[in-house]
């Protein structure tokens, strides 16, 4: 009896132990209970949450004629849609809208590396601007350089890059001196909601600011080097780049015919609304729509900008000048056969060398003798048997006068064939004159 006692007074004070050591426990950490801090009382008139907010704007676009050219052979990291405000301003100023490649039903494809360069060399012939928007492949040294001469020639580029989206655009844009550099920038002091989406007030004069107060970017990165067109205020940093100077998300290069933006947000809807954007994108389309490029011989038939006449050297060359009309007609340009010059009108010229009278002022301006012999600034005196001349002249108001003579009719026929092939492209000596030997 006393065992069973003594065991039932050890299960009595087990808990009560347990419950001592924890209280002892909780009595040696315990460091006080939690006080609120005293209330921070803020006059309501104080608080400034600022937004971005919609504003009005309409325009009335001068129509033009050309076309804009759009990337999307490179497995470009955007869709369409997003452009939509961008494009619709576009077209709305007459211009044509074509694609380079095509998107299959899983996104942007990427042909094979000749292909893409052939296709690239002839779409920028015809193209009056170009962009190159977010490129996930790289572009080759050689499509560069394409682009480089594209450039050069008065064609507008527009390079669009995004730092929250993988892209190659840098393999275009130093080509021109510019860097879109790693990181994005940021606004804790003002922003729309986010502090990623950042206000801009401070514009350089130019066409692409002109009536811009306040344009609002939602990922924007900052580029290096060239003429900044939009730049940061004191408040605003980068992710990346420790520096205080303002940063550029909208520069100028290449002459003035390249720009840059690093973000594509602020055109897709409802942000292209939003404070000026819809103003900005307004200046943009007008840049990529009011350029005035150049032209050479190797661009043909796009130099032609209306409808042309054909003008034959003698009756007996009625069947070229049928050839030549089915030629401009499969690349949409028309065309009539004429019997007097219009010197308003772009003109293609088809004779023998007999006829070289009747076209000598755009041959002698251009230092070019034909006889028995054909003689240029940039060949030796060629004999002029089985042979065939092509001389672009272009005149005062843009008119384009293509001269085309052959030795014969059968040699004539060859190089309307050539140049409906492009094969005319491998016989040039200059941007204007090319000379071939001819099978008779």
């Amino acid at each position: 009896m006393p065992f069973r006692l003594g065991k039932l007074w050890l299960l009595l004070l087990f808990p009560v132990g347990a419950g001592a050591f924890i209280g002892g426990a909780y009595l040696f950490f315990y460091q006080g209970g939690y006080r609120a801090p005293p209330t921070v009382r803020v006059q309501f008139e104080s608080i400034v949450v600022p937004t971005a907010s919609v504003a009005g704007f309409v325009e009335a676009p001068t129509p033009r004629e050309g076309m804009f050219l759009l990337d999307v052979a490179h497995s470009n990291n955007f869709d369409e849609a997003e452009l939509s405000p961008l494009l619709s301003r576009v077209a709305s100023r007459g211009y044509t809208i074509e694609f380079l490649g095509e998107r299959d039903h899983g996104g942007a494809s990427s042909p094979p590396g000749r292909v893409r360069l052939a296709l690239l060399e002839e779409k920028l012939r015809e193209a009056d601007s170009f962009a190159v928007i977010l490129p996930q492949d790289a572009y080759a040294k050689e499509e560069v350089d394409v682009i480089e001469r594209y450039v050069e020639k008065g064609g507008r580029l527009l390079l669009i890059g995004d730092p929250s989206r993988h892209d190659h655009i840098n393999s275009v844009a130093e080509e021109f001196g510019i860097t879109f550099q790693d990181g994005f920038l940021y606004n804790v002091v003002e922003h729309d909601l986010n502090y990623r989406n950042i206000f801009l007030r401070d514009f350089l004069p130019n066409e692409l600011t002109q009536g811009l107060g306040r344009i609002t970017l939602y990922t924007a990165g900052s580029i290096q080097s060239g003429v900044s067109l939009v730049t940061t205020d004191g408040n605003t940093y980068s992710s990346m780049i420790q520096r205080t100077a303002p940063f550029a998300p909208v520069v100028k290069a290449g002459d003035g015919g390249v720009l840059g933006i690093f973000d594509i947000t602020f055109m897709i809807p409802p942000q292209d609304a939003l404070t000026d954007n819809a103003r900005f994108i307004a200046n943009i389309a007008d840049f990529l729509t009011n350029g005035q490029r150049s032209f050479e011989l190797v661009d043909f038939p796009h130099f032609f900008s209306g409808p042309v006449d054909i003008l034959l050297g003698q009756s007996s060359l009625f069947p070229a000048g049928t050839a030549m009309k089915s030629l401009l007609l499969t690349f949409e340009t028309p065309s009539e056969l004429r019997g007097v010059e219009d010197l308003l009108q772009d003109t293609v010229f088809l004779g023998l060398y007999e006829d070289a009278r009747d076209v000598a002022q755009y041959l002698s301006l251009a230092r070019i003798q034909v006889g028995e012999t054909i003689r240029t600034p940039f060949t030796p005196a060629i004999p002029s048997d089985s042979t065939g001349l092509v001389l672009l002249h272009q005149g005062q108001g843009g008119r384009q006068v293509l001269i085309v003579l052959g030795d014969t009719e059968s040699s004539l026929h060859r190089l309307v064939e050539l140049l409906g092939a492009g094969g005319f492209r491998t016989g040039l000596v200059s941007d204007s004159v090319g000379v071939y030997r001819l099978n008779s």
